[in-house]
């Protein structure tokens, strides 16, 4: 028996459904025998909110056609040339440059938001804006300075860990007491900052 589809000279393998492996398995995608022809939206975005354009023919197009908006963005500005790194003064090239959003905004590509990094000045600044983004609720100003509590747990005079500042502030202690509160052991007795003693031969 062969398929049913009109043209097709294949072996009916389906045989309820007459049909061959090939228009078997168009049946079950599409819903129809016919080829599904799908063609590219122009402008798509991917899960982390990036925009991507359709662009084949771009020097800076990806295996998959398309270009992220911020790097054309930049590449049309520059006239196709790259400088160095904006932050540290790196020299970059289009392989190995990133593109960074002033305002953390990854869908404003305005030229004007838009500025050329290394990777580690890149990652560094996410890293912060990641950090002081989760912690927000939890930075802590003394002294003029505003830090999160790992911050402080590692400045001089401090005894406690950073997430001991933190339990201290979900309970509502001030700022300053929160930082600066003695140090407490099970027993509930004051200790001091532990010192280490160095060795010589």
């Amino acid at each position: 028996m062969l398929c049913r589809v009109d043209g097709c000279d294949s072996e009916a393998m389906y045989k309820v459904k007459e049909l061959c492996q090939k228009h078997y398995f168009r049946q079950m995608r599409n819903g129809s025998t016919d080829l599904k022809v799908t063609t590219r939206k122009y402008r798509q975005s991917n899960p982390a909110g990036y925009q991507l354009l359709h662009e084949k023919d771009h020097p800076l197009a990806t295996k998959n056609q398309y270009v992220y908006e911020h790097r054309l963005v930049i590449y049309n500005h520059l006239g196709g040339q790259i400088k160095p790194c904006e932050i540290c003064g790196t020299p970059e090239t289009w392989e190995t440059c990133h593109i960074d959003h002033i305002d953390n905004d990854v869908t404003n590509n305005n030229i004007e938001n838009l500025r050329v990094s290394c990777r580690a000045c890149n990652v560094m600044r996410g890293h912060v804006a990641k950090e002081n983004s989760f912690n927000s609720k939890f930075l802590l100003t003394y002294d003029g300075k505003t830090m999160s509590p790992w911050k402080w747990a590692a400045q001089d005079g401090v005894s406690v860990c950073g997430a001991t500042i933190r339990r201290r502030k979900e309970c509502g202690y001030s700022d300053y007491c929160a930082i600066f509160g003695d140090r407490k052991t099970h027993h509930n007795t004051k200790t001091g900052k532990k010192v280490y003693k160095e060795w010589s031969n």
